[in-house]
């Protein structure tokens, strides 16, 4: 992260910074000053701004440029987006999060798995459509070919697949789970179809899942862990065991697997088979995985992390992670 230097650390001044996908968003340094819980209340008392309004209140380095894709009544409450082959981008709507539906009530989720087809010349998008509704809680979804998808909807994961090539999904079928779902925080989410042919998914927070394939091999999830699965349903394995509520997955040119975490360092690089810290879970006894970054940067409510290695961007830019 060669951007880290430029920020201070959280604990020598109070720094408010939020990285988007590939924008920096605002960043704040002053005097750190005891703070009172009146000066950071939970709701903001002012009016919600447009979308046209927030545009304007983005701060942006020199040369950048920021442009509205979609918004509400289009978007609600986006939990994650995936481009397919064909460049369409397929997005998680929710209304739902963060309190699921019980089991019984499935029929009257709102939340939705849709399509936008096309973004123009201004960024917006040109149409957008309805592959999969009355989800429930859907934090992890990601494109198989062009008439399906790997969707999570409490309490599985599904396969949702257009057969008649309406572009709208009517089969469904059961992956695996069911899932826990102590905490709607950490249900399963960032799921990645990476080219070696698996999805790499996050497990989070506090969460316990006993899930396996069709081969009959189980695995056990408990709290933080990234694990991956065949799109067919055949095996499910542990990727890495540990972090504490991962949220967020992205490959680099070379195959390496970066991965954001909530509530310790905001991000690692993961390697197969290692353990990461979490909230007193043990390693192996062979000793954690390395760290790349020793700052925690005030790290949680992290949701999201790119490697960034076009070319768009100046170069200070490339081969960069970037945060939300």
């Amino acid at each position: 992260m060669r951007l880290q230097q430029r920020f201070r650390p959280w604990f020598a001044d109070t720094v408010g910074c939020a990285v988007g996908y590939g924008v920096l968003v605002g960043v704040l340094a002053v005097a750190a000053v005891p703070a009172r819980a009146e000066d950071f209340p939970h709701v903001v008392e002012a009016p919600p701004l447009s979308p046209q309004e927030q545009l304007t209140k983005f701060h942006l380095p020199p040369g950048f440029e920021i442009q509205l894709v979609a918004s509400e009544p289009e978007v609600r409450k986006p939990m994650n987006f995936s481009f397919d082959a064909a460049g369409r981008l397929w997005f998680t709507g929710s209304v739902e999060y963060p309190y699921p539906r019980p089991l019984q009530e499935q029929e009257q989720c709102r939340d939705l798995l849709r399509i936008i087809h096309g973004i123009g010349a201004n960024g917006a998008a040109t149409k957008i459509t309805t592959f999969a509704d009355k989800l429930n809680l859907p934090i992890g979804a990601t494109p198989i070919g062009s008439s399906e998808a790997i969707v999570f909807s409490v309490p599985n994961i599904y396969r949702v697949r257009d057969a008649d090539g309406d572009g709208v999904a009517e089969l469904r079928e059961v992956m695996f789970g069911p899932f826990g779902q102590r905490d709607t925080h950490g249900l399963n989410n960032s799921f990645t179809h990476a080219v070696d042919g698996w999805v790499y998914a996050c497990h989070g927070y506090v969460n316990s899942s006993a899930v396996q394939g069709t081969d009959g091999d189980k695995i056990q999830l408990e709290g933080g862990n990234v694990y991956r699965f065949r799109p067919n349903g055949s095996h499910i394995e542990f990727f890495t065991h540990g972090q504490v509520n991962p949220f967020g997955l992205s490959f680099d040119t070379l195959g390496n697997l970066f991965s954001a975490d909530c509530h310790t360092l905001p991000a690692y690089m993961l390697l197969r088979g290692a353990y990461y810290p979490s909230f007193g879970k043990p390693h192996d006894g062979l000793g954690f995985g390395p760290q790349i970054m020793q700052h925690y940067h005030g790290s949680t409510g992290i949701a999201g992390i790119v490697r960034y290695e076009a070319e768009e961007f100046p170069e200070d830019y490339r081969g960069n992670l970037f945060i939300g």
